[in-house]
């Protein structure tokens, strides 16, 4: 028959393929013994040799031709076999554990079975594992295995992060490297005599739930009948209970035991458990596990790095017989923020038949299982106390915040004590996390979207919480914001607040808070368009032009639309040039609205449209009208300087454009001197940079690339973008020029990319135009 060709085939196929690897034949010959039923003829040995080959169900089902529900059933035929077979507890094998069983009985080429490899027989009760293979947390293990070795003076050994975080699966790794050690006599991992595991663990995740633990170990005699059951001593437990600790303490004294106690901070009686584990024999290496950090030689878990995230979900997606790409991979790492058990849980809810997308958003969900597995226990303990304002203070924050900001935001920076107090718990149960380099408090993502629910969940204090957190902010840009020539030395402080800085502004635009936003653009308008890549700064300034109008705030109105308009002007297309004539027109209706140094920039913003337009007659107009109201403000030296000097540089850029190099030179460094006096860093680079440019068009060659080498330098630490863009523009032509072609066109494609993320369609236009000619 066809089936049977296509059997026969594929066992000869297979068996090949492990014939190599495993003893098939004297495990084909035991399992026929143990079991009465036919293994070589059958479907079963297609079945065990598939599973052998590493194949999932579904690559089983395929070459088998066979529908997967058939082929499941003949598996868990398989499974049980086994268990008769190897005598393993009822319902314990599975796909992810089988060739670990196998192993231990034997069945693998040159391994015996365990009764024949080691003399006696290692006591332990660890559970069999769940997975199919041990991924990432390679310097933890490293870590853990050191500690676990007699030459380490360590007794106790914590494990600790949050739930979920993959402790317990982290440990029972560590614990069966040292028991197969043991029983092999391996070198280089710690061996023990006895290996016990006990936990007080009281809820497990499925895919479907949590599911509440009927069986554990929660209180301290119920792990010493545990450590009872797991040496095969009743003595112990029948011994008066005074007399029990006596009993195990000589028991463990004449071996060298590893016992792990799984899930500490849920103990009933959690101080005479660390008292009992301190009193063991020096023999003894414990190891607990716990959400909470306790200061014996901690290990501190956190999510796993992005590669080590990848390989696990697509190693639980093939066992799971589904597929999922690239992208999806990406997405449920960033989603469940790399904790294990939440990507373990995620593929299952796949593998159930619900949608990748229906399973995303459960995860995001501060009541689904995943977020109240992980932190529901956590966090109840603290509701009403510091501890807890200071987690969803946080967790408002979308980038880690300092110290300061957290404590204005929780309204504990009157209680330095509390403050301090509620920051170290949380670390201890390991909610949040300082970054030593950086000094910003750190929150995984599920965390954080668990807190916000919580925050939701007290709207009072959330109102106050927000209010604090909009003017912490304002009142750190008015310290480090502002006009560059005030304040350009301040402005690498703005960098590590962005995402913090755009999060006020979006919760205040959507709250309706139109000062706030306001306020907060007008200082962040200069880092924005300068020294930052904020693609939105157009809809920005375009809602508050909306909002001022509205509201008739007319002399607001002025200074956005200078904003505006630079910008506009600034992209140089034709639309956007015609859009800042006909808005510049408008506001020069509205000046008088306006002080007359807001006036000043307005003209200033005219003459610049103009010298885009190449109507220099109309720009010098312009610059007059601008250096008129400039000394009718009277102003005191710095600011009459700061004013002055945008007349001096745009009349230097007229005459470059014109093509009279020597007067825009003396111009060039006339602004240059005036900069110089108001530390005004960005035009004296800038400056630096036409004069760069000068010098390529009257050859002197020396010149130019003396001041090209120095101003590129400043432009790129103190991270310009635009200057850096025209800096990169230069040296383009200075190439082309007198260097190297290769080099001229790396400059160019940079400056060509800069321009574009600027919004500066004219520059990279001309720039392309020099990439592409011979």
């Amino acid at each position: 028959m066809p089936g049977q060709s296509i059997g026969g085939n594929l066992s000869k196929t297979w068996s090949r393929k492990v014939s190599k690897d495993w003893d098939i034949e004297r495990l084909l010959t035991d399992l026929e013994a143990r079991t009465r039923k036919r293994y070589r003829q059958s479907t079963k040995k297609d079945l065990l040799l598939g599973l052998l080959c590493g194949y999932s169900l579904k690559k089983i089902s395929k070459d088998l031709h066979r529908n997967n529900a058939v082929v499941r059933a003949g598996l868990s035929y398989i499974y049980r076999d086994i268990e008769t077979l190897t005598e393993e507890a009822d319902n314990s094998v599975r796909s992810s554990n089988l060739v670990y069983i196998l192993e231990k009985h034997g069945y693998r080429r040159g391994s015996a079975p365990m009764s024949v490899v080691v003399s006696r027989r290692i006591p332990d009760n660890l559970p069999a594992p769940t997975y199919t293979e041990f991924i990432g947390r390679e310097a933890d293990m490293k870590k853990l295995l050191e500690r676990l070795s007699p030459d380490h003076g360590a007794h106790m050994i914590t494990v600790h992060g949050i739930g979920g975080v993959g402790k317990t699966a982290l440990v029972l790794e560590a614990a069966r490297l040292c028991l197969k050690a043991s029983c092999e006599n391996l070198a280089g991992t710690p061996k023990f005599d006895a290996i016990i595991f006990t936990s007080a663990k009281q809820q497990e995740l499925i895919p479907n739930s949590i599911l509440q633990r009927q069986q554990g170990q929660r209180n301290l005699r119920e792990i010493f009948r545990e450590i009872a059951n797991a040496l095969e001593d009743s003595t112990i437990i029948q011994s008066p209970p005074h007399d029990q600790f006596d009993r195990i303490r000589q028991s463990f004294s004449k071996q060298r035991t590893l016992l792990i106690v799984d899930n500490m901070e849920t103990m009933e009686d959690r101080d005479e458990v660390i008292e009992f584990l301190y009193n063991l024999p020096i023999c003894v290496k414990v190891v607990i596990t716990t959400r909470e950090r306790i200061a014996l030689l901690p290990i501190s878990l956190h999510n796993l790095p992005l590669d080590d995230g990848l390989q696990l979900i697509q190693q639980q997606a093939a066992d799971k017989c589904i597929t999922l790409n690239d992208e999806e991979s990406k997405l449920l790492y960033d989603r469940t923020g790399g904790i294990p058990l939440a990507i373990v849980y995620a593929i299952g809810q796949v593998s159930s038949g619900y949608s990748l997308n229906l399973v995303l958003e459960r995860l995001a969900s501060a009541t689904g299982d995943v977020a109240r597995f992980c932190f529901e226990q956590s966090v109840q303990g603290m509701k009403g106390l510091s501890t807890h304002k200071l987690l969803m203070s946080l967790a408002i924050f979308p980038n880690s915040p300092i110290q300061a900001a957290v404590a204005e935001v929780a309204g504990l920076t009157s209680t330095p004590d509390a403050f301090n107090d509620g920051l170290v718990r949380l670390q201890q149960l390991s909610l949040v996390s300082l970054n030593r380099e950086t000094k910003r408090y750190e929150m995984l993502s599920l965390t954080r979207e668990y807190a916000l629910a919580e925050l939701a969940a007290d709207p009072e204090f959330e109102k106050e919480a927000r209010r604090r957190w909009v003017k912490w902010y304002l009142d750190f840009a008015y310290s480090y914001a502002g006009e560059d020539w005030e304040k350009w030395i301040h402005y690498k402080k703005l960098e590590p607040e962005e995402r913090n800085l755009r999060a006020v502004l979006y919760w205040c635009k959507d709250q309706d808070h139109y000062e706030e936003v306001r306020d907060l653009w007008l200082l962040l308008n200069h880092y924005a368009n300068l020294y930052a890549y904020w693609d939105d700064r157009l809809d920005w300034l375009q809602w508050l032009i909306e909002q001022s109008e509205r509201r008739g705030e007319w002399s607001s109105l002025v200074k956005i639309i200078i904003r505006k308009t630079w910008l506009l002007i600034r992209e140089c297309s034709d639309n956007s040039l015609k859009e800042a004539d006909e808005m510049l027109r408008r506001a020069w209706v509205l000046r008088d609205r306006a002080d007359l140094c807001v006036q000043a920039d307005l003209a200033e913003n005219l003459a610049r449209l103009r010298i885009r337009q190449k109507n220099y007659e109309d720009a010098r107009s312009w610059l007059n009208v601008e250096q008129k109201l400039v000394t009718q403000a009277n102003l005191e030296e710095q600011k009459h300087i700061r004013h002055y000097i945008p007349v001096l540089y745009h009349r230097a850029v007229i005459f470059y454009q014109e093509g009279k190099y020597a007067e825009a030179k003396t111009l060039f460094q006339e602004v240059m001197q005036s900069a110089e006096k108001i530390n005004w860093h960005r035009v004296i680079n800038s400056a630096r940079n036409w004069l760069a440019d000068i010098a390529i068009e009257q050859g002197d060659r020396d010149s130019a690339q003396q001041l090209l080498i120095q101003g590129f330098t400043v432009a790129e630490m103190t991270h310009n973008k635009r200057r850096l863009a025209r800096y990169q523009r230069s040296l383009a032509r200075w190439e082309k020029k007198w260097g190297s072609a290769e080099e001229a066109h790396k400059f160019a494609a940079k400056a060509i990319n800069g321009f574009n993320r600027l919004g500066m369609t004219q520059d990279a236009g001309e720039m392309q135009f020099l990439l592409n000619s011979p």
